[in-house]
């Protein structure tokens, strides 16, 4: 998410606003540089348009440029699993991120934990690492970015959580008690995901 997003976010709005309003916004100002030089070019028609044509997708296309929107961005792709002993470490109500070592798109979701814990400070979010060689340099990697907002440990059964996680890492779990688990892939982790797990965790 861009910066503009973040500060959206930061005025109360949802993930999913926060993440449209921005190109609503500038598809707005478009037209309002339309309307202020609809007399440019008037006797020209050519000219015109495509004065008309530039304000309204160059300032669309810088934005998009900017901060683009990813197929998975507005999607909430979840699938339910029921839980199984192999399951047991998944346990009480949080949002767990099932991860990997040296993952730099596991790292990359810490932003988003992190304003999700910002935004619900009870929300409890907890970074599972499934390695075999449980070296701490690769839990130090992520707590220093992750800080004392979230916890991150090695997951006691690393074997169960990759084939939970299809070996598609991050991959985010929702644990809500003895319900079903939701289950969400990086890809499918979207705005209207981060909506649902707040309605959730709160």
């Amino acid at each position: 998410m861009s910066s503009i997003e973040y500060m959206f976010l930061g005025m109360g709005f949802s993930w999913t606003l926060s993440k449209a309003l921005p190109y609503v916004l500038v598809i707005l100002l478009s037209f309002v540089l339309m309307y202020i030089f609809r007399k440019k070019f008037k006797k020209r028609a050519l000219a015109k348009w495509t004065l008309r044509l530039s304000l309204l997708i160059i300032p669309f296309a810088a934005y998009f440029l900017y901060s683009p929107i990813y197929e998975g961005d507005f999607s909430n792709n979840s699938s339910s699993v029921e839980k199984i002993p192999a399951y047991a470490e998944l346990t009480g109500q949080k949002l767990i991120v099932i991860s990997m070592p040296q993952c730099k798109f596991c790292y990359g979701s810490i932003d988003k934990a992190l304003k999700l814990k910002e935004r619900i400070p009870n929300a409890e979010i907890e970074y599972l690492v499934c390695a075999q060689n449980e070296d701490d340099a690769y839990l130090e990697w992520y707590q220093e970015k992750g800080g004392d907002a979230i916890s991150v440990r090695f997951a006691d059964s690393a074997g169960a959580l990759t084939v939970l996680a299809e070996g598609r890492f991050p991959t985010f779990i929702l644990v809500d008690g003895d319900k079903p688990l939701k289950k969400w892939s990086n890809d499918g982790f979207g705005v209207v995901a981060m909506d649902n797990v707040e309605l959730l965790l709160k």
